[in-house]
């Protein structure tokens, strides 16, 4: 009977984590960029993009490759870090994962002026 509740609970752990770390994947249209980090979406969940920095969506693959406008690059997720490198560049940039669900992800850029991208999961049609 031990046995059985253990071998429950790993299941129930590795389904939570598998379904953790599919949030990501999928397409997110920009809607803003923010000055500083922003750790919470409440106040954000209404906005509309009218960004003055414009549009576009950054497409998350399930191969760990990704797209944005018509560049494309690779992805590694390592808990709340995304390190991104586009194929047409050298060096990977480093974003944190200030908060994602199922309807929207922050990404933190990781350098001395920090900055947040504000996405809004794009649906699919059914």
């Amino acid at each position: 009977m031990l046995n059985i509740k253990r071998l429950l609970a790993v299941a129930v752990l590795l389904s939570i984590y598998s379904c953790s770390s599919n949030k990501l994947i999928g397409s997110w249209e920009f809607i803003e960029l923010y000055e500083g980090t922003v750790p919470k979406i409440d106040t954000l969940k209404n906005k509309q993009n009218r960004s003055r920095y414009g549009t576009g969506i950054l497409s998350f693959h399930p191969n760990n490759s990704f797209d944005s406008k018509d560049l494309t690059g690779n992805y590694q997720k390592e808990n709340n870090l995304l390190k991104m490198k586009y194929n047409e560049s050298k060096d990977t940039i480093r974003m944190k994962i200030a908060y994602i669900n199922k309807d929207y992800l922050l990404l933190s850029s990781m350098s001395e002026k920090s900055d947040t991208w504000f996405y809004k999961k794009i649906k699919a049609k059914k």
